[in-house]
């Protein structure tokens, strides 16, 4: 999927803010929530999103979507992560 894709994809689905997101490498966010409901696509890297069931990985070209207030961590590899994020 393309960029543009993507951002036409975002706004199909009620997304109205997207920007590109650098997430530098061994980043480890730990167990945290937010206020809006986010979408991704991973254009470089890979990123493991850690649920209160289980783990996720995501790589290039993999789409992740989940609602506001998800409880989740954030943790990337030895090359980061860039990814476009849709919020709303």
């Amino acid at each position: 999927m393309t960029e543009n894709e993507f951002r036409a994809l975002c706004q199909e689905k009620g997304y109205s803010e997207v920007k590109v997101k650098d997430f530098e490498p061994h980043l480890y966010d730990p167990a945290h929530t937010h206020e809006r409901s986010i979408i991704g696509l991973v254009v470089s890297g890979e990123m493991t999103l850690e649920w209160e069931n289980g783990a996720s990985t995501y790589g290039v070209g993999d789409i992740c979507e989940f609602e506001a207030g998800t409880v989740h961590a954030e943790k990337t590899g030895e090359d980061g992560a860039t990814i476009i994020l849709g919020f709303k």
